[in-house]
């Protein structure tokens, strides 16, 4: 067993502490953040040396508790990011399957028994997971998970027995574009499923550059952290390591419709829903 610069038990007082000093260093600038993170060191926590994790998020921590790497003493403490308590449905690590080939576009029936074999759970999964190859993406709400209510309420599509709600692709690495882009990458400005999330929420959309004539946006930091603790808490990800994913993902858009998939997706079913959404991305806080 190696040795721990830090420790890994940690009263639930310690971790509410934990939790209040990774939610100040996310708002500090850079130049402030030394002085956070000595004291997190002083509570025992060792977020790199010990856990190899740069840019501790909440969800970083909480993962750690939720597959027992660390343990927290105390029965008081809650895991603030499970507003529902589903993480036990479809999550299973199954044994991955090695395909000597992914399907081909075409077979329909294969992609999807693809997809099921590698299902990601960002609460309790490790990043390792993912391929870092390209392929295809579907992004699916946790049982009894829903989106924030706006006038127009989408119709879905289920597969796996959860409602579908994104499919993308990754031209270079699906460990980059999934997992570090979307659920990790706290900048809706590089992230168009961060973006659509986030004007659901009603946040305000902010310059994503110093230029602000570019009209990329993004959202403040606070929101973009709470934005990332929604989608931990309330998304799964089923992902297929291939390279014909141009073509599998027209498939799959078509198969689903997922309710955020605004490019290439024609069906009149949630036409409405999409132009609020398309709508409200483009629409310019006062």
């Amino acid at each position: 067993m190696r040795e721990l610069k830090g420790k890994d038990r940690f009263t639930s007082d310690e971790i509410k502490k934990l939790e209040e000093l990774i939610k100040l260093r996310i708002k500090t600038p850079a130049s402030g953040q030394k002085s956070i993170r000595q004291k997190m060191r002083n509570i025992g926590f060792y977020g790199q040396d010990d856990w190899g994790i740069k840019d501790l998020q909440l969800a970083d921590l909480h993962r750690l508790i939720n597959n027992k790497t660390i343990e927290v003493i105390g029965a008081s403490f809650i895991k603030t990011i499970q507003p529902t308590q589903t993480v036990n449905v479809t999550t299973e690590n199954k044994p991955r399957k090695e395909y000597a080939s992914a399907p081909n576009s075409s077979d329909l029936k294969a992609i999807l028994e693809s997809l099921k074999l590698n299902c990601f759970d960002p609460l309790v999964d490790s990043e390792t997971k993912i391929d870092d190859k390209p392929g295809n993406y579907v992004l699916c709400l946790r049982k009894n998970s829903d989106l924030p209510k706006v006038s127009i309420s989408p119709i879905w599509t289920n597969f796996n027995g959860l409602n579908v709600l994104y499919t993308g692709i990754a031209g270079g690495s699906l460990k980059t574009r999934d997992y570090r882009q979307h659920f990790k990458g706290n900048n809706a400005g590089r992230s168009t499923l961060r973006k659509s999330l986030g004007v659901l929420f009603g946040y305000k959309q902010i310059p994503r550059d110093k230029d602000p004539n570019t009209g990329k946006t993004k959202f403040n930091a606070f929101d973009e952290q709470e934005l990332t603790e929604w989608m931990h808490s309330n998304l799964l990800m089923f992902f297929l390591p291939t390279t014909d994913f141009s073509g599998i993902e027209i498939k799959l858009i078509h198969h689903f419709n997922p309710p955020l998939n605004l490019k290439d997706n024609h069906n009149n079913v949630n036409a409405d829903f999409r132009r609020l959404l398309s709508s409200s991305r483009t629409t310019k806080n006062p």
